[in-house]
């Protein structure tokens, strides 16, 4: 799987590669300490709108900016009255420090220092109809921000932070042959700008039709929140969302769907299941080339048809300009990764399929032996 976000590793990237998983952390935005100051102004104007319940200070270095532009702007003298009358909560010490040398000394934190643990505390512990200003200080914290709106809050969110495009625009158009090859079981989105960048990628590297294709059906899309999920729906391509913004959550959200799209094929007496890059028969791993794994896929997605080699080419994009050689290669070196285990049946004049192991023993051009008189 690929996951998609504002950091060069993502932290669930390690935890996936712990549990066996083949995972691509890539950098799909960069998110840097840099507001806009135009968007920042706005927000700032938004906190002095109306009196504010609580406030959340997520990154210390961006929140001293977002002050020094407020000195700049002399609202600094408002803003901290406002300031002064909220309940302060620091996501970390850095915070915390930040927030007293404005002069401020009654100041809560999270339990574990994290931003998620704050936000998670303000979700399900105050009513609703508070005035919550949070600083947003990367693109993921959108999606925190949205939780709270949903239980009824009115939420502030003053972004500390600009987005600029991928270091790695090479990578990016990788991870889009990789999911127009059908080599990732699934791709793992962070942000609504994470999305937007693969999408972007896809288009100029002019595979966005195929892009599409995969993500609608072979690739599942698993997104962090609502936001990160809009720019996919509106394309109609409908992805798993995580149970909540939360790194866990999201984690356990792509172990969920890889466990439920592994395909299994009745191969009896072998057990064989069909994943990313790999084949693994009776628990031992085998990892193919890209052309026999998409074709297995296909068969197997459709294991009581006969698939011609021209169906077998329309159904994988990457195989379109080629010709029926190209699919007798990949059945030849399939057969031969598979060695062992008689899973592929040519069926001749009409294409292949995958062997009906409850008559394993039969072609379709043999006639049937006689049953058995009863008598």
């Amino acid at each position: 799987m690929a996951v998609l976000s504002d950091v060069r590793r993502h932290p669930m990237a390690e935890t996936l590669a712990a549990e066996g998983a083949r995972v691509v952390s890539v950098q799909a935005v960069r998110a840097v300490a840099q507001p806009i100051e135009e968007t920042l102004q706005q927000a700032t104007m938004s906190c002095l709108t109306s009196p504010l319940d609580q406030l959340v200070v997520t990154a210390a270095v961006e929140f001293n900016y977002w002050m020094a532009a407020v000195r700049s702007w002399r609202l600094d003298v408002p803003l901290l009255a406002r300031f002064a009358h909220a309940r302060l909560l620091a996501s970390n010490p850095l915070c915390a420090d930040a927030l007293r040398a404005l002069g401020f000394t009654n100041i809560s934190s999270a339990v574990g220092d994290t931003t998620e643990g704050l936000v998670l505390h303000l979700r399900h512990r105050l009513p609703p109809g508070q005035t919550i200003a949070l600083q947003v200080s990367t693109p993921a914290m959108q999606e925190l921000a949205h939780t709270l709106s949903e239980v009824g809050h009115k939420v502030v969110s003053v972004p500390t932070y600009q987005v600029l495009p991928s270091n790695s625009p090479d990578v990016m158009r990788r991870v889009v042959k990789q999911v127009v090859g059908r080599q990732l079981d699934a791709v793992v989105l962070t942000s609504a700008e994470a999305t937007r960048s693969l999408l972007w990628h896809a288009r100029t590297c002019d595979q966005f039709d195929e892009l599409h294709q995969a993500l609608s059906g072979d690739v599942v899309a698993v997104c962090l929140g609502p936001l990160t999920a809009a720019p996919l729906r509106e394309l109609d391509i409908e992805p798993q969302l995580a149970g909540a913004p939360y790194v866990e959550h999201l984690t356990n959200a792509v172990a969920g769907v890889l466990r439920q799209r592994t395909q299994l094929i009745a191969a009896d007496p072998h057990t064989v299941e069909v994943r990313g890059e790999a084949v693994v028969v009776d628990g031992r791993l085998i990892t193919m080339q890209q052309g026999p794994m998409a074709l297995l896929r296909v068969l197997a997605r459709h294991p009581d048809r006969v698939l011609s080699p021209a169906e077998v080419r329309r159904l994988l994009p990457f195989w379109a300009h080629t010709d029926d050689h190209a699919v007798e290669v990949a059945v030849s070196r399939l057969r031969r990764s598979l060695a062992g285990v008689n899973l592929v049946q040519t069926v001749m004049k009409r294409g292949y399929r995958l062997v009906d192991h409850r008559s394993a023993a039969y072609d379709d051009s043999d006639p049937r032996p006689a049953e058995a008189d009863p008598r």
